[in-house]
């Protein structure tokens, strides 16, 4: 009698073996990919910031300075007169359309918004098409072109809604598709309008109404005596980009060049070159993320109501901020903070970035409206991408400690009277 043949294959057991040895290796194996993949996504943000920071330091090469995070046209009929009982009118910022937008802007202004620093760089960008059809005499959101349609003239309002790869970082997931998306804003400092200073009440959560948030008060109280010049003085040494004006308004038909700065003091010109970032290029912010700025096809109280994209001029659109409860709930930095200690060096610039606070870094992720937080947040785990003024991106934690963050926010902290003069920062306490 032949012996019975053993039947070829697994047993059950050893199928159950091998599956959960398999499922093992790939519980294993998948945060590795994970990580991996958000390592890709981090790499290419910190690409697109680059090539960003570099196409503005050649715009600097080329103007002097730094262009406007957003460049807003004014009304001529604001100044009645240069001489006589209207004279000086030109310097009075509460004419500006700066006055207006510093605080909730209106859908009459939005006649008024010209473009963003993305505009300004667009020849720097490799996008020479969109800049040769951009029109700055018209706004962003324009649907004409001079002189009506035309053959070779696009218009703006196209041409802002254009989606560009760059602008956009992977880790964005609060975007539009095919629309002109943003994902990054040039550093503005502690106040969304330097010309005229209020303060930022941080959002809890989503609201579109406002109540929960927005303008309040004077962020700085230096001007307490009516001397607004200097406290722009002030501004300009906290931030690097800022909101402009220019009396050149395709509206009643004039092209009349300057800025809005008339007599003394200036309004409209600040600007930042090279020269004036005295605490060094490789220790100030140019750039950060933020998914609350860019493409809004609805709108908001924060845009004039107007449809909002790359080329948006408006304050929260435009630019990043950051806290500023460094003055407290007062707004006066000279006063005794919330805590009991008086404003140094070591304590007033700590609240620049409070953790568990609605206006620390972070917290917009928490957010989906736009332009309802214009501090810093993204998609990356536990922080975010930052391109520095000498062209260097790098990755900073979230929970930064908000003295040493607040002194990398201002190009010239050194210049600012006592007590809110900076003290020189350690790369080492930002550089990973």
């Amino acid at each position: 009698m032949k012996p019975r043949r053993r039947r070829q294959g697994f047993t059950l057991i050893e199928l159950l073996v091998v599956i959960s040895i398999i499922g093992v290796l790939v519980g294993l194996l998948l945060p590795a990919i994970q990580s991996a993949r958000e390592a890709a996504r981090r790499a290419q943000c910190q690409n697109n910031m680059r090539n960003i920071a570099l196409a503005l330091n050649n715009y600097q090469i080329r103007k002097g300075a730094y262009p406007a995070s957003g460049l807003f046209f004014e009304d001529p009929s604001s100044i009645t007169s240069t001489t006589g009982a209207g004279a000086g009118s030109q310097g009075d910022v509460t004419k500006s359309v700066l006055y207006r937008i510093a605080d909730k802007p209106t859908s009459a202004d939005a006649g008024r918004a010209g473009r963003s620093w993305v505009v300004e760089i667009l020849q720097d960008l490799d996008q020479a098409d969109l800049a040769n059809n951009w029109t700055n005499e018209y706004t962003y959101t324009a649907v004409s072109s001079p002189g009506g349609t035309t053959a070779t003239a696009t218009p703006n309002s196209i041409l802002a809604n254009t989606a560009l790869a760059i602008l956009r970082c992977p880790d964005d997931n609060n975007f539009t598709p095919n629309q002109g998306n943003l994902s990054y804003a040039p550093n503005g400092g502690f106040a969304r309008v330097g010309a005229y200073p209020i303060g930022w009440k941080g959002f809890q959560k989503d609201d579109p109404t406002g109540s929960s948030g927005g303008s309040t008060g004077s962020m700085l109280k230096w001007d307490s005596t009516g001397d607004r010049a200097l406290a722009q003085n002030y501004m300009q040494k906290l931030g690097v980009f800022f909101i402009q004006s220019v009396y050149n308004n395709q509206l009643d038909g004039t092209n009349v060049p300057g800025v809005w700065n008339g007599r003394s003091p200036s309004w409209g010109g600040m600007k930042t070159a090279t020269a004036a970032i005295t605490d060094g290029s490789g220790s100030t912010i140019m750039l950060g993320e933020n998914t609350l700025v860019g493409y809004d096809g609805v709108g908001s109280m924060w845009s004039g109501s107007q449809p909002t994209n790359w080329a948006a001029p408006w304050p929260t659109f435009s630019m990043f901020i950051a806290s500023d409860n460094v003055c407290g709930t007062a707004g006066d930095c000279s006063t005794t903070l919330s805590d009991g200690t008086v404003a140094t060096d070591s304590t007033a610039w700590t609240n620049a970035n409070i953790v568990g606070g609605y206006e620390n870094i972070g917290y917009g992720q928490s957010l989906t409206l736009k332009g309802t937080s214009p501090f810093i947040n993204s998609g990356h785990p536990n922080g975010s991408n930052y391109a520095f003024c000498d062209g260097s991106v790098r990755f900073i934690n979230n929970t930064i400690d908000g003295t040493v963050y607040a002194k990398i926010i201002t190009p010239a902290g050194s210049k600012l009277p006592v007590p809110y003069k900076q003290q020189p920062v350690s790369q080492d306490a930002f550089i990973n």
